[in-house]
C-alpha cells in the first residue's frame, strides 16, 4: 500500500461538513487511513479544572478525517487529482498529476 498523500500537501475535502474548504496536511496515520488538515474538522474538547480556583476551559483541535474524503491539489496546475505513482531511473518513486502529469 503506497500512501500517495504527505505532510506539508495541500488537500482539498471532497464531502462532509467541511466540503470545498482547503488546508495543509499537518498529520499522517497511515494504518488508520486517516489524515489531519489544519482548518479542516475542527472539535471541541471540553477541560474540567485541575487546580482549586481555577476554571475549565474549551481546547479546538482539528479531529482527524478518512484519506478517502480527500482529494490532492496539484501545485503546478492548482486543481484536485488524482496521483500516479511511477518508477524513476534511480528506483525512486515519483509523485505525478493525472491532470497535468507534473511531478508534485
Amino acid at each position: 500500500m503506497i500512501n500517495k498523500i504527505k505532510k506539508n500537501d495541500t488537500v482539498v475535502v471532497l464531502s462532509g461538513r467541511d466540503k470545498g474548504k482547503q488546508g495543509k496536511v499537518t498529520q499522517l496515520f497511515p494504518r488508520l487511513r486517516m489524515l489531519v488538515v489544519e482548518g479542516v474538522n475542527v472539535r471541541v474538547k471540553h477541560l474540567r479544572t485541575r487546580q482549586r480556583g481555577r476554571t475549565g476551559s474549551r481546547v479546538q483541535y482539528a479531529a482527524p478525517l478518512p484519506i478517502a474524503k480527500v482529494s490532492l491539489i496539484c501545485p503546478h496546475c492548482g486543481k484536485p487529482t488524482r496521483v500516479r505513482v511511477e518508477v524513476g531511473a534511480d528506483n525512486k518513486r515519483i509523485r505525478l498529476c493525472r491532470k497535468c502529469s507534473a511531478s508534485m
